[in-house]
């Protein structure tokens, strides 16, 4: 709910700073210099580590480059995660204080939010140059304007901000998030406790607020994970937000077997380690997916209402499995997330074919 009532204070609100915004566009600032970057990233876990292969490639081919970030509380972790400069938090009073005397202080911003009109306003407030995504109104607030391509990966697509810039830049892998030794030592603690033994394949059944019909069904996540301990001596290991634990609990509820639920159990941190100890994961189209792939973790991902061609699971090991044939119901340019039709979405999904691909991955194993 509260998201929603968000996205529309910026859909109309927001376009009407854009609007006010604009003939001051003429007053545009060329940088002397390329060195001091700013990407601004305020929602979505998942797609905040798809940025990372950008803020890789403005180290690797500016020299002497700094780049700080902007993003919201939820996505503080991805980033803390990952070498930086400086991160601002948009939630902070203090943090927005110290954003107020940077006005143009940053050669260039990328704006990583592909809809918001709140991203472009701030760019262009705190940059010289900005680049974003040349649709919809807050585009005209750019200097430089990137196309968003939905027949390339999102990691494709921040990329060519860069490409843009005349910086030739490629990563076929997503960045690995840093974990701390007190996170690693945790979760050891926990799987030595537990007895996990060597093999686990962890699932995240739920998915975040929004586009409910984005999640697989919960009694074939209950089918499949039996099958997973039957028939490939793997343990199971329920790995997902503390929003989702009544889901994880319903699933569990049908299983005949027992598995590990870690709800509530980790910190995000330690969640990023735990994710990376798995041997195979499996996920529907949400963060814990993203996060699997940039941990190196064989990653298959369930998609129905989003397309994959934007956001499999990035990474030469990872699978993708879609099936409908319905039109995209999410279009994250536009800011659409409908809701509904899951059956149609997801349904034609089926827990042999879910199963047989965990089973190569286990079994292919070195």
């Amino acid at each position: 709910m509260m998201v929603g009532i968000q996205r529309f204070i910026d859909k109309y609100l927001g376009c009407m700073i854009v609007l006010i915004l604009l003939p001051f566009t003429i007053f545009n600032i060329k940088p002397k210099e390329k060195r001091k970057f700013l990407l601004i990233k305020l929602w979505a876990m998942g797609d905040s580590v798809l940025t990372l292969s950008l803020i890789r490639g403005i180290n690797e081919t500016f020299s002497e480059s700094t780049v700080d970030i902007l993003l919201r509380t939820k996505v503080k972790d991805i980033y803390e995660s990952y070498p930086h400069n400086r991160l601002y938090n948009f939630d902070s009073i203090s943090d927005v204080m110290r954003l107020v005397c940077k006005f143009r202080s940053y050669d260039i911003v990328f704006d990583c939010e592909p809809y918001f009109n709140l991203s472009a306003i701030l760019a262009f407030f705190l940059g010289k140059e900005r680049v974003g995504f040349s649709h919809r109104i807050r585009s005209l607030l750019y200097t430089q304007k990137n196309k968003f391509r939905k027949d390339q990966h999102m990691v494709q697509n921040y990329l060519d901000m860069l490409r843009l810039l005349g910086k030739e830049y490629d990563n076929p892998i997503l960045e690995k998030l840093i974990v701390d030794e007190q996170d690693i030592i945790a979760v050891n603690d926990f799987i030595s406790k537990n007895a996990f033994g060597k093999n686990f394949v962890g699932i995240t059944p739920g998915i975040a607020e929004s586009s409910k019909n984005r999640m697989w069904y919960e009694e074939r996540f209950a089918n499949l994970a039996d099958q997973i301990i039957d028939k490939l001596n793997c343990q199971i290991v329920f790995i997902d937000s503390i929003e989702n634990k009544d889901i994880v609990e319903k699933v569990i509820s049908m299983m005949k077997q027992k598995p590990i639920n870690t709800v509530g159990k980790f910190t995000l941190k330690e969640t990023f380690y735990l994710i990376e100890k798995c041997l195979v994961f499996v996920s529907n189209d949400t963060g814990p997916m993203h996060i699997a792939a940039a941990q190196a973790c064989k990653t298959i991902g369930l998609f129905g209402p989003n397309t994959p061609v934007l956001w499999a699971p990035y990474g030469k090991n990872n699978l993708a499995i879609y099936k409908t044939e319905l039109a995209p119901a999410i279009q994250n340019d536009k800011g659409v997330f409908k809701n509904g039709n899951r059956s149609g979405y997801m349904a034609c999904i089926s827990v042999d074919e879910v199963f047989k691909s965990v089973q190569h991955y286990v079994q292919n194993h070195k």
